[in-house]
């Protein structure tokens, strides 16, 4: 494809759909290979999501250059090539529009939008927000405005989100919006960027071989004294590695913290969009998802009702929870009272498949629970006796955290399971290196990489909770290492007896105490969340999600009333998307292009199993050619499922 004057909509979904740009023909026969193919396949793509990433990313990023040089900085993108120098003029919100770089890329435009740093107090400058644009082909009254993206986190780069997923969502929705990508606060492109250690190996040997880098071990007996004193001892020290963060970050970024907040980006969001003229003219549209779904609840509640169009949230995590809690109540407020039921979705589904398509099942049709009993055993095993990693760039050992957090990992991203259950059949027979290294990422080789991503996450989680010990904040207390332990062990006891102690290391949050923007933000939003909308929203949740649970998604709903609809994607998995549904992306359709909510108590089924074949019954109602558009938006799906796999893996590089 080349510009957007030259694209026309039905040529490129044709050429999406049949020249394999995407992989959608391998898709079409999926259904017709045998579990042995499939298993082997999927082991193949993430092999490839896992280490392409790394071969791509550029070799140098951004560096600064005086308070405002990043605006004419080098553009970071996921090919060795620079954007070119964008200098702003004088009062224009919005540098001019350059194709960003790389064949890959080509119908994408990228620049920086110029917003006040502080909204309050215009002399303390300006941020950079980078953005990037896939054009709308649409034009006169079909053309519908700008959509903006967030992947979540906080901390994903919405920009590199957008390279994956803009092209799927424009043909999804007949290229009637402009799909926009952006980087919030601190985060990717945008500057001033979230860089405490001054370069990603700083960060990386900061964290190397730590309980901030390797997941905590839980003993056999988890309640035992013995069990009590090994969470203690992995809190103390994560806690004295979080206070020595937050100092290095207090001394080397400063006040710069304070800027990146949550409602200082939904700002953000309306300054670009009315100001900036990414939405020519039309209200904000929103799609976001994880984290994101804490930013769209914010957007449809800070701004007016005449400012927003069509919001869709999908993982919905508990706004009213992320703001009136302190970050280490979170997950045991029920964040994960469905997480044992993605577990045991996974454990039955690899009894069904067999040992021929998941590794850890012994025989077809096996109880699951034998499955479960074997892997924590080997936990147990790993808990007195880690395995030697003796090969690769970051020699090491495979602990029974490591691998408890990757068999986690995959109730969030069901469609690893396949490939972490090979890594994991391998580590009982004696080779850990292929899990080790899931978890365990080589050294930057780039003294002048800067990505901590765990940093940006905590700059935006931190400006958003309450201060502790503050009397009109709830008076939380400040988290002493006992306490952290007893919050673990009730999560343990309430929701998750397998995965309590593991999720911590995907979701990097804590350290608010020490943190220089904890209550220092120029704006924090904590409701009301009941504002009343033109345009409801759409909702979407899982059923079976294991860190953003269906009933968070039931809360906003209520919470909004009228003002949202409601979908339920009968899948396990975070978002929708962890799920390949034609009727989701049928929903999502349906909402962006004839402005209609799902019925209440709507309920989308899957169309895959997680091991990539079809779900039996399904195939003719999905496939059939006779109904218009089916056979598109079903692949349209899978396409969505893979690039969000790929985004997912990319971004824990």
């Amino acid at each position: 494809m080349s510009g957007l004057q030259q694209r026309d909509c039905e040529n490129e979904k044709a050429a999406l759909l049949e020249a394999g740009g995407v992989g959608l023909d391998a898709d079409r026969n999926r259904s017709k290979k045998s579990s042995r193919f499939s298993v082997y396949r999927i082991l193949a793509i993430v092999l490839l999501f896992i280490y392409l990433p790394r071969l791509l990313l550029p070799a140098k990023t951004v560096q600064e250059r005086g308070t405002h040089a990043a605006a004419f900085a080098t553009f970071p993108h996921p090919v060795n090539a620079s954007y070119p120098p964008v200098p702003h003029t004088a009062l224009a919100p919005l540098a001019p529009w350059k194709p960003c770089p790389g064949h890959e890329h080509e119908g994408f435009q990228c620049s920086y939008v110029r917003v006040p740093k502080d909204y309050f107090d215009k002399s303390k400058g300006y941020a950079y927000v980078a953005v990037s644009k896939y054009p709308a082909t649409a034009r006169g009254k079909d053309f519908r405005g700008a959509i903006y993206l967030n992947p979540g986190g906080p901390g994903g780069s919405g920009v590199k989100f957008s390279y994956r997923f803009a092209q799927t969502l424009s043909i999804l929705l007949k290229g009637r919006y402009h799909v926009i990508g952006f980087d919030p606060r601190g985060i990717g492109a945008t500057r001033p960027l979230v860089d405490c250690f001054g370069s990603t190996r700083a960060f990386q040997l900061f964290k190397a071989g730590t309980a901030l880098e390797r997941a905590f071990d839980v003993a056999p007996d988890t309640f035992s004294d013995e069990g009590r004193q090994t969470l203690l001892r992995q809190w103390t020290e994560a806690q004295a590695l979080k206070h020595a963060e937050m100092e290095v970050c207090n001394k080397t970024m400063g006040d710069e913290l304070r800027y990146m907040g949550t409602a200082t980006v939904v700002r953000d969001i309306s300054y670009i969009n009315f100001e900036g003229g990414l939405g020519e003219g039309h209200p904000i549209n929103f799609v976001g998802y994880s984290y994101g779904t804490i930013l769209g609840a914010y957007l449809v509640n800070m701004l007016p009702a005449s400012s927003l169009g069509h919001v869709v949230i999908d993982g919905v995590a508990s706004a009213p929870g992320w703001s009136h809690m302190p970050p280490e109540r979170w997950l045991p407020s029920g964040w994960m009272i469905d997480t044992e039921k993605a577990y045991d979705w996974l454990i039955k589904e690899c009894s069904e498949a067999g040992p021929s398509a998941c590794a850890v099942a012994k025989e077809q049709g096996e109880e699951p629970q034998k499955i479960t009993d074997r892997l924590m055993a080997f936990f147990d095993e790993l808990y007195h006796q880690p395995l030697a990693v003796p090969y690769g760039p970051r020699p090491g050992m495979l602990t029974s955290g490591i691998a408890r957090a990757m068999l986690y990992l995959t109730t969030n991203q069901p469609s690893l399971f396949p490939t972490v259950a090979s890594f994991l059949a391998d580590a009982m027979a004696g080779n850990g290196t292929q899990l080790y290294y899931l978890a365990i990422q080589p050294l930057s080789t780039d003294p002048e990489a800067k990505s901590q991503m765990d940093l940006s996450r905590v700059a935006v989680s931190c400006g958003d909770s309450p201060p502790y010990e503050d009397p009109e904040a709830g008076n939380w207390p400040k988290p002493s290492p006992e306490l952290l332990v007893n919050i673990t062990l009730d999560n343990f006891e309430k929701f998750t007896p397998h995965f309590a102690a593991s999720a911590p290391s995907i979701e990097p949050d804590g350290g608010c105490e020490w943190h220089p923007a904890s209550g220092r933000t120029p704006e924090r939003f904590t409701g009301p969340w009941n504002n009343t909308l033109d345009v409801p929203m759409l909702v979407i949740s899982n059923t079976a999600d294991p860190i953003t649970p269906r009933s968070s998604g039931e809360e906003i709903h209520k919470l909004m009333g009228n003002s949202s609809g409601l979908l339920i994607v009968n899948t396990p998995g975070h978002c929708s998307l962890a799920g390949v549904s034609r009727c989701s992306f049928q929903t999502l359709q349906d909402y962006f292009l004839e402005d209609k909510l799902p019925a209440e108590g709507k309920v989308c089924e899957r169309d895959e199993g997680i091991f990539g074949l079809a779900l039996a019954g399904k195939v003719g109602e999905t496939m059939s050619v006779e109904e218009e558009g089916g056979d598109d938006l079903l692949m349209l799906a899978q396409t969505a499922s893979r690039q969000w796999a790929e985004h997912r893996l990319a971004s824990s590089d």
